[in-house]
Formats: C-alpha cells, sequence, structure tokens
C-alpha cells in the first residue's frame, strides 16, 4: 500500500474514482464542522475577571480577555468551549443539562483560551506553557489530554 493510500485511510478519505464499485465500497470523508471562533481578547473587562456566557438556557461564567469558540454541527446545534474561572476547559452544547468540564488546566496569563483542531477537537495553552489537546471521539471526548 502506497503512503498516500495508508495516510487516507486514516482519515477516511476515498481514493477510489466516484461512481465506481470500490467508491460503494470505501468510506467516504465525513463532513466536519463549521467553527466559529470567538475574539475574548475584545472584551472591555481584565483577564482576571469572569465575563458570564449564556448558551442553551444556562448561564456559565469563563475568563475574560480569553478567546473562545463553537463548533456548528448543523441544524441549530452549537457546541461552545470556554476556559473557565477555574482555568479548566468547559463546554455545553444542545441537549445538555448545563456547562460540563473537559478538565485540563489552561495557563492564566493571556493570550489564551480554547481554539479549535483538525481532527475535530480542543486545545488551550497549559499551565506549563505548551499547546494540550482534547480530541473528539465519535459523539464523545473519550480519554484525557494530549501534548499538541
Amino acid at each position: 500500500m502506497t503512503a498516500a493510500a495508508t495516510a487516507a485511510l486514516a482519515i477516511g478519505v476515498s481514493l477510489a474514482a466516484p461512481g465506481t464499485a470500490a467508491a460503494k465500497d470505501t468510506p467516504q470523508l465525513r463532513s466536519k464542522p463549521i467553527v466559529k471562533k470567538f475574539e475574548g481578547s475584545k472584551d472591555k473587562a481584565s483577564v482576571k475577571a469572569a465575563c458570564a456566557i449564556d448558551a442553551y438556557g444556562h448561564r456559565g461564567y469563563r475568563v475574560c480577555g480569553f478567546d473562545y469558540f463553537r463548533y456548528d454541527w448543523g441544524g441549530g446545534n452549537y457546541e461552545y468551549f470556554v476556559v473557565g474561572t477555574n482555568y479548566a476547559v468547559w463546554h455545553i452544547w444542545k441537549g445538555a443539562s448545563g456547562w460540563k468540564s473537559l478538565g485540563g488546566k489552561a495557563r492564566t496569563g493571556a493570550p489564551n483560551g480554547t481554539y479549535a483542531t483538525s481532527p475535530v477537537g480542543v486545545a488551550t495553552i497549559g499551565t506549563d506553557n505548551n499547546c494540550w489537546w482534547r480530541p473528539r471521539g465519535n459523539g464523545s471526548w473519550p480519554g484525557g489530554w494530549r501534548r499538541c
């Protein structure tokens, strides 16, 4: 198998020509969510202050001045990611019973925040000044944080 074919299989891309029998049996690249980044650095409040964020009827608090984003999964279903006032990463999505912690420990100094990644996941700068990433599984957030 060629290196290109191995890489394509790893991410689920079909190398088969469209309309062929092989194309029908080959996994296709699934669509990626649309990412909307919010510029937390435009907040007028101090980085040490708490800014409220409301989503799906639940109020959470994030660190002002830190970037945050949302994934658009389609159909009005957004998943928001913030660095909470305890410097853990928090998220909420349509149907959640409130904000949920993904753990981690973000660096307290700006610039920092939550950042979308490819493959789908979330990243932040940790207390050790390294990039830390948590991948999204098939509809869940299995495992823990890994260095980028």
